[in-house]
Protein backbone atom coordinates (compact mmCIF):
# COMPACT_ATOMS: atom_id res chain seq x y z
CA UNK A 1 0.00 0.00 0.00
CA UNK A 2 2.84 2.36 0.92
CA UNK A 3 4.55 1.43 -2.36
CA UNK A 4 1.47 2.38 -4.41
CA UNK A 5 1.18 5.68 -2.59
CA UNK A 6 4.87 6.40 -3.22
CA UNK A 7 4.48 5.54 -6.92
CA UNK A 8 1.47 7.83 -7.27
CA UNK A 9 3.33 10.63 -5.51
CA UNK A 10 6.37 10.15 -7.77
CA UNK A 11 4.32 10.24 -10.98
CA UNK A 12 2.39 13.36 -10.01
CA UNK A 13 5.60 15.06 -8.94
CA UNK A 14 7.19 14.35 -12.31
CA UNK A 15 4.13 15.61 -14.11
CA UNK A 16 4.22 18.88 -12.18
CA UNK A 17 1.39 20.63 -10.40
CA UNK A 18 -2.11 19.82 -11.56
CA UNK A 19 -4.72 22.52 -11.22
CA UNK A 20 -8.26 21.36 -10.58
CA UNK A 21 -10.95 22.87 -12.79
CA UNK A 22 -14.52 22.30 -13.86
CA UNK A 23 -16.02 22.82 -17.30
CA UNK A 24 -19.21 23.11 -19.29
CA UNK A 25 -19.47 21.96 -22.90
CA UNK A 26 -20.81 24.58 -25.31
CA UNK A 27 -21.06 24.77 -29.08
CA UNK A 28 -17.99 26.15 -30.83
CA UNK A 29 -20.31 28.40 -32.82
CA UNK A 30 -23.97 29.32 -32.44
CA UNK A 31 -26.30 31.77 -34.11
CA UNK A 32 -29.88 32.98 -33.76
CA UNK A 33 -31.21 33.22 -37.31
CA UNK A 34 -33.76 35.76 -38.52
CA UNK A 35 -35.03 37.26 -41.78
CA UNK A 36 -34.91 40.92 -42.77
CA UNK A 37 -37.76 40.49 -45.28
CA UNK A 38 -41.34 40.14 -44.08
CA UNK A 39 -43.96 37.64 -45.20
CA UNK A 40 -45.79 34.38 -44.56
CA UNK A 41 -43.80 31.17 -44.17
CA UNK A 42 -44.56 28.88 -47.12
CA UNK A 43 -41.74 26.34 -46.76
CA UNK A 44 -39.96 24.83 -43.75
CA UNK A 45 -36.99 22.60 -44.51
CA UNK A 46 -35.45 22.07 -41.06
CA UNK A 47 -36.53 21.10 -37.56
CA UNK A 48 -34.92 20.64 -34.17
CA UNK A 49 -32.15 18.07 -34.54
CA UNK A 50 -31.72 18.58 -38.29
CA UNK A 51 -28.12 18.46 -39.50
CA UNK A 52 -27.69 21.19 -42.11
CA UNK A 53 -24.86 22.23 -44.39
CA UNK A 54 -23.63 25.78 -44.83
CA UNK A 55 -25.85 27.57 -47.35
CA UNK A 56 -28.81 25.19 -46.98
CA UNK A 57 -32.25 26.83 -47.12
CA UNK A 58 -33.99 26.43 -43.76
CA UNK A 59 -37.10 28.48 -44.44
CA UNK A 60 -38.75 30.40 -47.27
CA UNK A 61 -41.51 32.99 -47.11
CA UNK A 62 -44.10 33.61 -49.83
CA UNK A 63 -42.21 35.13 -52.78
CA UNK A 64 -44.20 34.25 -55.91
CA UNK A 65 -44.40 37.89 -56.99
CA UNK A 66 -40.65 38.34 -56.57
CA UNK A 67 -39.87 35.15 -58.50
CA UNK A 68 -42.11 36.43 -61.31
CA UNK A 69 -40.17 39.69 -61.19
CA UNK A 70 -36.95 37.75 -61.78
CA UNK A 71 -38.48 36.04 -64.81
CA UNK A 72 -39.52 39.39 -66.30
CA UNK A 73 -36.08 40.85 -65.65
CA UNK A 74 -34.42 37.90 -67.36
CA UNK A 75 -36.64 38.38 -70.42
CA UNK A 76 -35.67 42.06 -70.51
CA UNK A 77 -32.04 41.01 -70.29
CA UNK A 78 -32.38 38.71 -73.29
CA UNK A 79 -33.93 41.54 -75.30
CA UNK A 80 -31.15 43.92 -74.25
CA UNK A 81 -28.52 41.38 -75.26
CA UNK A 82 -30.02 41.04 -78.74
CA UNK A 83 -30.24 44.80 -79.18
CA UNK A 84 -26.69 45.33 -77.92
CA UNK A 85 -25.35 42.67 -80.26
CA UNK A 86 -27.12 44.23 -83.25
CA UNK A 87 -25.94 47.73 -82.31
CA UNK A 88 -22.35 46.51 -81.90
CA UNK A 89 -22.34 44.72 -85.25
CA UNK A 90 -23.79 47.80 -86.96
CA UNK A 91 -21.23 50.03 -85.28
CA UNK A 92 -18.38 47.72 -86.37
CA UNK A 93 -19.56 47.86 -90.01
CA UNK A 94 -19.72 51.66 -90.03
CA UNK A 95 -16.39 51.90 -88.22
CA UNK A 96 -14.66 50.07 -91.07
CA UNK A 97 -15.82 52.74 -93.56
CA UNK A 98 -15.65 55.70 -91.19
CA UNK A 99 -13.34 57.62 -93.54
CA UNK A 100 -15.81 57.60 -96.44
CA UNK A 101 -19.12 58.28 -94.65
CA UNK A 102 -20.64 61.37 -93.13
CA UNK A 103 -19.30 62.09 -89.61
CA UNK A 104 -22.83 62.71 -88.29
CA UNK A 105 -23.92 59.26 -89.44
CA UNK A 106 -20.93 57.72 -87.65
CA UNK A 107 -21.83 59.65 -84.50
CA UNK A 108 -25.37 58.28 -84.65
CA UNK A 109 -24.12 54.70 -84.84
CA UNK A 110 -21.69 55.31 -81.99
CA UNK A 111 -24.45 56.78 -79.84
CA UNK A 112 -26.78 53.89 -80.67
CA UNK A 113 -24.15 51.37 -79.63
CA UNK A 114 -23.42 53.24 -76.39
CA UNK A 115 -27.12 53.37 -75.50
CA UNK A 116 -27.54 49.66 -76.22
CA UNK A 117 -24.50 48.86 -74.04
CA UNK A 118 -25.86 50.98 -71.22
CA UNK A 119 -29.28 49.32 -71.52
CA UNK A 120 -27.62 45.91 -71.34
CA UNK A 121 -25.74 46.88 -68.18
CA UNK A 122 -28.96 48.13 -66.61
CA UNK A 123 -30.79 44.91 -67.52
CA UNK A 124 -28.04 42.83 -65.89
CA UNK A 125 -28.25 44.99 -62.77
CA UNK A 126 -32.04 44.52 -62.65
CA UNK A 127 -31.65 40.73 -62.75
CA UNK A 128 -29.13 40.87 -59.88
CA UNK A 129 -31.42 43.18 -57.90
CA UNK A 130 -34.50 41.01 -58.41
CA UNK A 131 -32.56 37.89 -57.43
CA UNK A 132 -31.38 39.68 -54.29
CA UNK A 133 -34.98 40.40 -53.32
CA UNK A 134 -35.85 36.73 -53.76
CA UNK A 135 -32.79 35.64 -51.77
CA UNK A 136 -33.91 37.83 -48.86
CA UNK A 137 -37.02 35.65 -48.56
CA UNK A 138 -34.88 32.57 -47.93
CA UNK A 139 -33.20 31.86 -44.61
CA UNK A 140 -29.93 29.98 -45.13
CA UNK A 141 -27.57 28.31 -42.69
CA UNK A 142 -24.48 30.52 -42.22
CA UNK A 143 -22.40 27.48 -41.25
CA UNK A 144 -22.79 23.71 -41.00
CA UNK A 145 -24.34 22.43 -37.79
CA UNK A 146 -27.46 21.23 -35.98
CA UNK A 147 -30.72 23.07 -35.39
CA UNK A 148 -31.16 23.34 -31.62
CA UNK A 149 -34.29 25.54 -31.59
CA UNK A 150 -37.16 26.27 -33.98
CA UNK A 151 -39.50 29.13 -33.15
CA UNK A 152 -41.66 29.24 -36.27
CA UNK A 153 -44.47 27.26 -37.87
CA UNK A 154 -45.70 26.89 -41.45
CA UNK A 155 -48.01 29.83 -42.21
CA UNK A 156 -46.59 32.17 -39.56
CA UNK A 157 -46.05 35.79 -40.44
CA UNK A 158 -42.38 36.64 -39.88
CA UNK A 159 -39.70 39.12 -40.84
CA UNK A 160 -38.10 42.39 -39.99
CA UNK A 161 -35.34 40.71 -37.98
CA UNK A 162 -37.40 41.05 -34.79
CA UNK A 163 -37.34 37.41 -33.69
CA UNK A 164 -35.10 34.37 -33.87
CA UNK A 165 -36.62 31.75 -36.18
CA UNK A 166 -33.95 29.08 -35.66
CA UNK A 167 -30.97 28.59 -33.39
CA UNK A 168 -28.05 26.87 -35.09
CA UNK A 169 -25.10 25.33 -33.25
CA UNK A 170 -21.94 23.89 -34.74
CA UNK A 171 -21.51 20.11 -34.88
CA UNK A 172 -19.41 18.10 -34.17
CA UNK A 173 -17.16 21.01 -33.12
CA UNK A 174 -17.58 22.14 -29.51
CA UNK A 175 -15.52 23.75 -26.78
CA UNK A 176 -14.94 23.28 -23.08
CA UNK A 177 -15.35 26.40 -20.98
CA UNK A 178 -12.80 25.66 -18.26
CA UNK A 179 -13.08 27.45 -14.90
CA UNK A 180 -10.31 27.45 -12.30
CA UNK A 181 -9.32 29.44 -9.22
CA UNK A 182 -7.92 32.88 -9.97
CA UNK A 183 -4.76 32.24 -7.93
CA UNK A 184 -3.59 29.85 -10.64
CA UNK A 185 -3.75 32.40 -13.47
CA UNK A 186 0.07 32.83 -13.59
CA UNK A 187 0.46 29.04 -14.01
CA UNK A 188 -2.04 28.57 -16.83
CA UNK A 189 -1.03 29.61 -20.34
CA UNK A 190 -2.24 29.20 -23.88
CA UNK A 191 -0.94 25.76 -24.82
CA UNK A 192 -1.25 24.30 -21.32
CA UNK A 193 -2.15 20.61 -21.44
CA UNK A 194 -5.00 19.19 -19.41
CA UNK A 195 -6.80 15.94 -18.85
CA UNK A 196 -10.56 16.09 -18.56
CA UNK A 197 -13.46 13.79 -17.87
CA UNK A 198 -17.07 14.34 -18.90
CA UNK A 199 -19.47 13.62 -16.04
CA UNK A 200 -20.63 10.02 -16.21
CA UNK A 201 -17.53 8.78 -18.07
CA UNK A 202 -14.82 6.71 -16.39
CA UNK A 203 -11.84 7.67 -18.54
CA UNK A 204 -10.01 10.92 -19.06
CA UNK A 205 -9.34 12.64 -22.35
CA UNK A 206 -6.51 14.99 -23.24
CA UNK A 207 -6.79 18.56 -24.49
CA UNK A 208 -4.88 21.81 -24.94
CA UNK A 209 -5.95 25.29 -23.86
CA UNK A 210 -6.33 27.49 -26.95
CA UNK A 211 -7.70 30.65 -25.34
CA UNK A 212 -7.55 32.43 -21.97
CA UNK A 213 -10.21 34.97 -21.07
CA UNK A 214 -8.87 38.22 -19.58
CA UNK A 215 -11.50 38.76 -16.90
CA UNK A 216 -12.32 36.94 -13.64
CA UNK A 217 -15.88 36.26 -12.50
CA UNK A 218 -16.36 38.71 -9.60
CA UNK A 219 -18.85 36.41 -7.85
CA UNK A 220 -16.97 33.10 -8.02
CA UNK A 221 -13.40 34.47 -8.38
CA UNK A 222 -12.88 31.95 -11.17
CA UNK A 223 -10.83 32.47 -14.31
CA UNK A 224 -11.94 31.01 -17.66
CA UNK A 225 -10.08 29.18 -20.40
CA UNK A 226 -11.25 27.48 -23.59
CA UNK A 227 -10.43 24.09 -25.11
CA UNK A 228 -11.59 23.08 -28.59
CA UNK A 229 -13.02 19.53 -28.80
CA UNK A 230 -15.06 17.45 -31.20
CA UNK A 231 -17.89 14.96 -30.79
CA UNK A 232 -19.01 16.04 -27.29
CA UNK A 233 -22.59 17.26 -26.95
CA UNK A 234 -23.15 20.82 -25.71
CA UNK A 235 -24.79 20.94 -22.29
CA UNK A 236 -22.56 18.31 -20.69
CA UNK A 237 -20.10 19.14 -17.90
CA UNK A 238 -17.19 17.60 -16.06
CA UNK A 239 -13.88 18.09 -14.29
CA UNK A 240 -10.36 18.72 -15.53
CA UNK A 241 -6.77 18.87 -14.31
CA UNK A 242 -4.47 21.42 -15.91
CA UNK A 243 -0.74 20.73 -15.93
CA UNK A 244 1.21 23.91 -15.17
CA UNK A 245 4.42 22.35 -16.54
CA UNK A 246 3.11 22.13 -20.12
CA UNK A 247 2.66 25.81 -20.91
CA UNK A 248 4.15 27.93 -23.69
Amino acid sequence: MNYLFFLFFLITSLMGEEIYATFDVVAAREANLALTASGVVKTLRADVGSHVQKGAILLEIDNDDLVAGVALAEQSLKKAQVEEQFARQTYDRYKKVENVIDAELMDQQTLGYQKASAALGEAKAQVRYKNTLVEKTRLRAPFSGVISERNVQLGDGVGGGTMSLFKLISSPDAKLMIRFDEKYIPSVKKGSVLRYRVDGESGYRRGTINKLYPSVDPKTRKATAEVLVSGISPGLFGEAYISSENAK
